[in-house]
């Protein structure tokens, strides 16, 4: 079966036509969400995929990503967890294309890891289902990394971390990562893994503690300047890994979909934990995620 795929993402807009699991063509443009007014989403679309909608005129056509945030094309409200993908497709929300022809928002989901916690997310719930997890933990590490619970195929809960913009906050916005300086020593990231292992039971002293005394090592010298910025990172990670194994329990193995550059240094730090991993693609599972939820709705 073939479908088309708009991956509309904050600053990238990405098309696809697809045909089962593999790709065909594709399209990519800067004009991501936050670069649309509203009332633009329809012509982008258009100009970037309408070949593809004249050439393949029963190609079912979703839309994931941020697409159906409310700076989207439309507001699609979040599913409920647990969720596979029948109760995604069944809370695709419908948009006018041309000529009748329809497109589906894919609407993301919604949920409460925690008593009194709330948590969303956009585009990682179709990436989860073609990750291929019938039952385990996933961990997609972006930005902003969700901690991922499958139960029989289905997303039963996940938590999402500020980990990335964080780091980006402190070292482009903060006294503490100004003193940072390049070339970058990657051994800062492990004696950063360090501290955060440290900080917990009787030795805990806070994450906001151990950030400030990042600054204060470095212009005190006890630290050498091009350590800081892996140092932040590796804390920041570490903090982010303690976080989600006291929510999830510590499991024998985790799936990470990232970059590889980023997979390996997670995959990194879990093995300090002894925890194994194993890396996913994520564009193989974003496409392979689609297509389940395809195949659960009759889309035209």
């Amino acid at each position: 079966m073939r479908f088309i795929v708009a991956d509309w993402g904050t600053t990238r807009f990405r098309g696809y036509l697809i045909e089962d699991e593999t790709i065909l063509d594709q399209v990519s443009s800067n004009e991501g969400v936050s670069a649309l007014r509203q009332g633009q989403h329809r012509d982008v679309f258009l100009r970037q995929c309408g070949h593809w909608l004249k050439a393949e005129p029963d190609a079912p056509v979703l839309l994931v990503g941020m697409v159906g945030s409310r700076e989207g094309w439309v507001e699609a409200p979040y599913a409920t967890c647990p969720a596979g993908p029948a109760e995604i497709a069944r809370a695709l929300v419908p948009v006018d294309l041309e000529n009748g022809r329809r497109g589906y928002i894919i609407p993301g989901l919604f949920c409460e890891p925690a008593p009194g916690a709330a948590d969303v997310m956009r585009g990682e719930e179709t990436l989860v289902l073609g990750a291929g997890i019938e039952n385990g933990l996933i961990c997609s590490a972006g930005t902003h990394p969700k901690w991922i619970e499958m139960r029989d195929g289905r997303i039963e809960r996940f938590a999402t971390y500020m980990t990335g913009e964080m780091y980006a906050l402190l070292r482009e916005h903060s006294m503490i990562g100004r003193p940072a300086t390049a070339p970058e020593d990657p051994a800062g990231f492990d004696i950063g893994l360090d501290a955060a292992e440290r900080n917990s039971g009787a030795n805990r002293v806070g994450l906001l503690h151990l950030l400030f005394s990042a600054r204060a090592s470095v212009v005190s010298g006890r630290m050498n300047s091009n350590l800081l910025a892996p140092y932040l990172s590796g804390l920041l990670t570490g903090d982010e890994i303690n976080g989600a194994l006291a929510q999830f329990g510590r499991p024998a193995s985790v799936t990470i979909l990232a970059a590889p550059e980023r997979a390996e240094l997670y995959a990194h730090a879990l093995k300090r934990h002894g925890i194994e991993t194993r890396t996913k693609d994520t564009q193989q599972a974003l496409i392979a995620g689609l297509a389940r939820i395809v195949r659960q709705h009759a889309l035209g």
